[in-house]
């Protein structure tokens, strides 16, 4: 299943985890496994070697959507870089065409730059997996389309990197 990495970086998951866990039982407002979500994506980015604060970022990426954690909770506890990625992969509440809330989150993803698509990426590679679920197809057809949206906007950064393939595989398999 899975291997030992590094144990330095096992302890500071597992922190996180806990963190996330906290925020979740405290003020979560999302119905969705979400810190089973997020664990799972940290595991399948720790396990593909990206660097800590990809894998850190992965399990506090839901946060700021999902609970009443802000971006500066997460600066104050996590540092800058990690917010900004945090806050990149977070989708805009306030912009109500889910296709358009979808284009403004991958294009800050972009400006952010690999950290903060890849988590995406992680992201979106887990969620797919729900995909399946949904019997409207209209629906389903749009969330193809934002899965093929972000795969074109992040191409230039992470298009070769293993995360990103296995998206597209995903997404051309359904």
């Amino acid at each position: 299943m899975f291997e030992l990495v590094d144990v330095d970086l096992e302890k500071k998951m597992d922190n996180v985890l806990h963190y996330t866990a906290k925020n979740l039982r405290e003020t979560g407002h999302n119905t969705k496994p979400v810190l089973l979500h997020s664990f799972k994506i940290a595991m399948t980015l720790y396990e593909l070697n990206y660097s800590e604060d990809i894998i850190v970022s992965s399990i506090l990426h839901d946060l700021i959507e999902d609970t009443d954690i802000t971006y500066d909770d997460i600066k104050e506890n996590y540092g800058d870089k990690i917010a900004n990625i945090v806050e990149a992969v977070s989708f805009n509440p306030k912009i109500e065409d889910k296709l358009e809330q979808a284009r403004e989150m991958f294009n800050k993803c972009h400006e952010v730059g690999f950290d903060a698509l890849i988590v995406k990426c992680g992201d979106l590679l887990d969620n797919i997996n729900y995909v399946k679920l949904v019997n409207d197809d209209n629906t389903k057809n749009k969330l193809f389309t934002k899965y093929d949206l972000f795969l074109k906007i992040s191409k230039d950064i992470i298009g070769k990197e293993k995360v990103y393939k296995m998206l597209s595989k995903k997404i051309k398999k359904h």
